[in-house]
């Protein structure tokens, strides 16, 4: 992952751009900036097209407040500065107006974070008065609150503001408090939650893929790199589609009967590259490389299962909602979704965090999917297409179903219907 080789102006407009085509702000509004070590702040100008954004067009000022570059420097430089001296821990700053945040935004009221243990590390929130934007005022208003301790601040109908120790996390604090605050409302509509407790999200932060080790010497085979080039390919399209996230899912896929590759941990899955992905072969692992903490149970599910070539383990928001509420993921809505996803066994938190094997003997050609409750969807396949393609399928579905109840009561297929495609498509 090349990310960290990069200026802050490559890294600012790359980071930019991923905002704009997540669709998280729109052509001119929010703006990033970037403190290196000389004390200069390296942020997007003014009223430029954040579509289009090059390093070129990143401008640099400088601790006196003059600046260097062939535009000047956002409106918001000011809280951006305040920021900086609020959190001298801080090296980046992400501010945009994304439409879940904006609507906590406009109701003044702060986004749920317990439903999963990805949107808990969002916890620290707080809000910033209302202020001119652009205004000093603007500034000391933000001053206020990260001064606090604060990692993320709403601004009064203004959006929010994150900060972080470089760029990629204070990116991925964006990019989850948006998701958190979709998720939020999306659960809102099936009621009857359920909150990661206090010890769940302990035994999460503390699980670790177990100690591999060194895979010395290896070489990828043709076949090998092949997949790798697959691998990337897809966990791109995946993250494009809000169906992983940076910070959030994993991926892998057989190699052969006993070795596979799998995305490593604490890595950006949209920014990751063929040679950052894991060979795991039996108890050892490519030298150098951590391979998801999830390593266990997709190998696990590989040595049950010799037709399963590929596993996607995530949470899109609209899946997240039936996994953080008490009503059952129901997949019979349309023949599609039913053909591909079959009827999903929901399992425990506890059950996730606990043995794979036991969590690797639930799936089968009729089971490919399970969902686990707070935590993860798993979708399997014999290629890595069919088992991303479950994935979105299960988040189309899950979305359906929450659109449907707002224009009436929602009427699945019935069990002759069912039985007649399981007949059909020979799914028994």
């Amino acid at each position: 992952m090349k990310f960290f080789s990069q200026s802050p102006a490559e890294q600012i407009a790359s980071v930019m751009r991923r905002v704009y085509d997540r669709g998280l702000t729109t052509a001119t509004g929010g703006n990033i900036s970037v403190l290196d070590g000389n004390g200069d702040i390296w942020i997007t100008p003014k009223g430029y097209d954040k579509g289009s954004l090059t390093p070129e067009d990143i401008v640099c000022v400088h601790p006196d407040g003059s600046f260097t570059g062939k535009h000047e420097p956002s409106s918001e430089i000011f809280f951006h500065r305040a920021t900086y001296r609020a959190r001298p821990d801080f090296r980046a700053v992400v501010h945009a107006h994304p439409v879940f945040c904006i609507a906590f935004s406009l109701t003044r009221t702060l986004p749920r974070v317990d439903l999963l243990p990805d949107t808990a590390r969002c916890s620290n929130m707080r809000f910033s008065k209302y202020a001119m934007m652009g205004s000093p005022e603007l500034g000391e208003n933000m001053y206020a609150e990260f001064s606090k301790g604060a990692d993320v601040v709403f601004l009064e109908n203004h959006g929010v503001c994150v900060g972080g120790e470089n760029l990629l996390e204070a990116y991925q604090r964006f990019e989850t408090i948006e998701f958190a605050a979709k998720l939020d409302l999306l659960s809102r509509k099936l009621g009857n939650l359920r909150a990661v407790s206090a010890q769940q999200l302990a035994r999460w932060r503390t699980k670790q893929a177990p100690a591999y080790q060194p895979l010395a010497g290896h070489t990828a085979s043709e076949q090998e790199q092949s997949i790798r080039t697959e691998m990337v390919q897809k966990l791109r399209r995946g993250c494009e589609h809000a169906l992983l996230f940076g910070a959030s899912g994993v991926c892998s896929a057989r190699v052969d009967a006993h070795s596979f590759l799998i995305t490593p941990e604490g890595m950006d899955n949209a920014l990751l590259e063929e040679d950052d992905l894991v060979l795991v072969r039996g108890d050892s692992a490519e030298a150098g490389k951590q391979p998801a903490n999830e390593s266990e149970l997709h190998a696990s599910i590989y040595t049950q299962h010799a037709e399963i070539r590929a596993v996607f383990s995530a949470a899109p928001a609209n899946v997240a909602a039936f996994a953080s509420a008490k009503e059952r993921f129901e997949t019979s809505t349309v023949p599609e979704s039913y053909y591909m996803l079959r009827a999903v066994p929901t399992r425990t938190m506890e059950d996730f965090l606990g043995d794979p094997a036991a969590n690797a003997a639930c799936f089968s050609e009729k089971t490919p999917v399970v969902l686990f409750e707070n935590s993860r969807l798993v979708t399997t396949g014999a290629s890595l297409f069919t088992a991303l393609d479950r994935l979105e399928v299960a988040e189309a579905t899950a979305a359906s179903i929450l659109v449907a109840r707002e224009a009436g009561k929602v009427i699945f297929l019935s069990e002759e219907e069912i039985q007649a495609l399981k007949t059909t498509f020979h799914l028994e």
